[in-house]
Formats: C-alpha cells, structure tokens, sequence
C-alpha cells in the first residue's frame, strides 16, 4: 500500500532526527570537525520544520505555515554552512544570517498575509537555490575525496533539483491562494527524492569524517608535533615507499642546544626548534624531505642532489639560521647549526649507509669547531665535482667550509 503525504513526511522527520543523532555522536566523538555540529543542527532544524509543516498541512493555519518554512529554511541555511566548513574550516555566519534572513522574509509575509500558493511557490524556489549553492560548496572541495564528494555534488543537486517541477506546476496552475496543499506527483517525487538523498548525504558524510579523521591520525603518526616535520619513521617510510635513485643527506644539529635550554630557558629551545624546522622547508627543494630525527637534530634527504648541490643547500640553512636573532630568559642571542652531508649512488638510497657517513661528516664538523658544514668526501673529489658546477652554483661554492669526512 502507497504511502500517504503525511506519512512520507513523519517518515522525512523522523530520518532526519535519526540523522542528526549520528552526526551528534560523530561530534562528541572526535571535536575537530566542527562542521558536523553545524550539519546536527541543520538537521535537526530541516525535521523541526517539517513537522510543523505537516500540522500546516493538516490545519491550513497561516502562523503555522510561516513557522515551518521559516525553520525549514533555517535548517537549510546551516546545512549550506555545513558544506561550507567542511571545505573551508570556516562556519560562514553572515551569509548563513542573510541567506536564512532573506529567505525567510520572502517566504513568511505571503504566508501570513494568506498568499499561501506565493509562499510555497518561494519556498521551492529558495530551497531550490540553497542546495545547489551547496552541491557548489562541496564541489569546489572535490581534490579531497574526489569520487565521494562527486556523489555528494550529485546527490545535493538532485535534491534541489526535485523542488523545480512543485514550484513549475504551482506556475501552471497560477493560482496564489489555495484552500490545501498542494496534492501531486511532482510534491511526492519532490518528498521521496528528498529522503532517499538524506540518506546518501548522510552516509557520505559521515564517510568524508571518518576518512578525514584517518588522515588526520596518520599525519599525527607521521609528523613531529613541534615543527610540523616528519619524524624519523616518517622518514623511513617516505624512503622506502617514494625515493628512487641517487639522493643527497644532509644531518643538522644545532650547536650547544643543551646551553640554550639551560641558560634561556625551554620556551627558547622550543622556538629555536620550530625557527629552524621553518628554515629548513623554506630553504629545501619541493622535493625534499625534511625531518627532526630527534632532539636538536635534523635530517634533509634531497632526492637527485649531488653532494655540491646539497652542501650548498646546507651552507644557505647553516647562513639564514645564523643570521637569525633569538628572545630567551637571559636576553636575546644567536644561534648556529653544524652540518654533515653524503650523496648515494644511482642504485638507491640506503638509508642506514647514508645516515653513517652523513654523521661521520657531522662529527669532523664539530670537531672543526661547529657552525660549518662538511661532507663524507674527500677534499681533492668534492673539488673536483665543485669545478663542474655551473657558473651560478660556483659563485656559492665558496661559501661552504671544506672539512674533509
């Protein structure tokens, strides 16, 4: 037996409430996605609306109609808004305020001055218009999740698109006071497409925010908390799973780290950390790999580099570092960098074999008296590879302090 137009919208109700209980406990769950609090209230409110709605339909009183639409509408201002967060981070109140505002108005005073068919025939359309800017919303958000947030491009713009024929056959029929609702096809399409896509939309949802907070774990796994760089078993796996070929290591280790703490206090040791984790990406290629091995120490792995190349690279960290002023307890102060580099051969990197000689050079660096950089090769060989250089890069060369490994 069909489904009448009351149950189909109890049923509409009580999905959403169901709906919006799911997205409530995503929310309690894990906080850090805030839109999924916007989309329990746009819910919640869309459920709120169409319940008072059906009490429109069932006593034809204007106040109540004004009332249903006008949450109904708000609901749907905060669904858009959802979208929007989700893409964006950021919960768009003010064109929430206006778009909710502005529709409201366009709907309510028809409804209660008893032009109830202008009403409807509004209400279609502004439904109609803010879920496409939605499926916009989503769609411009795609790179994402490109086939999940396809669908939900779909699934919105079928939504929206099923409230055109209930606002085409009110035109048609050009009457703007109607004794009842509205009774037909395009109302139950219009009511059946909208919950079978609530239903979509929410599982999509649901599915983006899982799939987000997965990534989220892994970058957590993955990333140094202080700096925002990888750590040292991010490293590995970047190695292992990304590098092919020849590749150049750099090992940083910032000089008398344990002086800075002690005398400038920990605060002080933390931004010269995160000072120079900034140093490092902004002085490396896109391609490098930049990673806090563990306490003051750093790793730089740049795939393709030849040891000249990659000196040079660490000679400009080692010169932007020491150029750098620091604030601590005692006063302001400066800091320096050590730095040794190896160069693999063209059959891989071996990581382990290339930390070992990175290090070895990083030690003579030390030894040398810090703040310089030097490199696993011999003097006579790095010169020799330093001649062939490009004009451009010789002019630099000069610039790296040569202690043999």
């Amino acid at each position: 037996m069909p489904l009448d137009y009351h149950s189909l919208l109890t049923a509409f109700t009580l999905s959403g409430c169901g709906l919006a209980a799911a997205f409530l406990v995503s929310w309690l769950v894990s906080r850090k996605e805030r839109f999924l609090m916007a989309w329990t209230l746009g819910v919640s409110l869309m459920a709120l609306g169409v319940l008072v709605y059906d009490g429109y339909v069932r006593t034809m009183s204007p106040a109540l109609g004004a009332a249903g639409y006008v949450v109904l509408l708000v609901g749907l201002a905060f669904v858009f808004g959802a979208g929007r967060q989700f893409r964006t981070r950021i919960l768009p109140w003010r064109s929430m305020a206006v778009m909710a505002a502005v529709s409201s108005l366009a709907v309510a005073g028809p409804m209660l001055a008893g032009y109830n068919g202008v009403a409807i025939l509004l209400l279609n359309l502004a439904a109609t218009v803010i879920l496409l800017v939605t499926a916009w919303d989503y769609w411009l958000g795609r790179a994402e999740a490109r086939l999940a947030i396809t669908l939900l491009t779909a699934f919105y713009v079928l939504t929206g698109l099923s409230f055109v024929p209930c606002a085409a056959l009110l035109l048609l029929d050009g009457r703007w006071v109607l004794p009842a609702m509205p009774s037909n096809w395009a109302e139950d399409l219009n009511l059946v497409v909208c919950l079978t896509t609530l239903a979509g939309i929410g599982a999509l949802s649901l599915a983006l925010n899982q799939a987000r907070l997965a990534r989220g774990h892994k970058r957590d796994a993955e990333t140094d908390a202080l700096t925002g760089l990888l750590n040292r078993r991010a490293l590995l796996d970047r190695i292992a799973g990304e590098v092919e070929g020849a590749a150049a290591l750099v090992i940083f280790d910032i000089d008398h780290f344990k002086r800075i703490n002690d005398v400038h206090g920990h605060l002080a040791g933390d931004e010269v950390l995160r000072a120079f984790g900034e140093i490092l990406v902004l002085s490396s290629r896109s391609q490098a790999l930049a990673a806090r091995l563990g306490g003051e120490e750093f790793a730089l792995l740049v795939p393709g580099a030849s040891l000249v190349s990659a000196a040079i690279l660490a000679e400009n960290v080692r010169t932007r570092l020491g150029r750098r002023s620091f604030i601590g307890s005692a006063g302001p102060f400066l800091c320096t960098v050590s730095a040794g580099v190896a160069c693999s051969g063209d059959g891989g990197v071996d990581f382990h074999a290339l930390l070992q000689e990175a290090d070895k050079a990083l030690y003579a660096a030390k030894r040398s008296g810090r703040d310089r950089v030097a490199v696993s090769s011999d003097e006579e060989a790095f010169l020799a590879q330093m001649r062939s250089q490009p004009d451009g890069a010789g002019r630099r060369v000069d610039l790296v302090r040569l202690k043999t490994g």
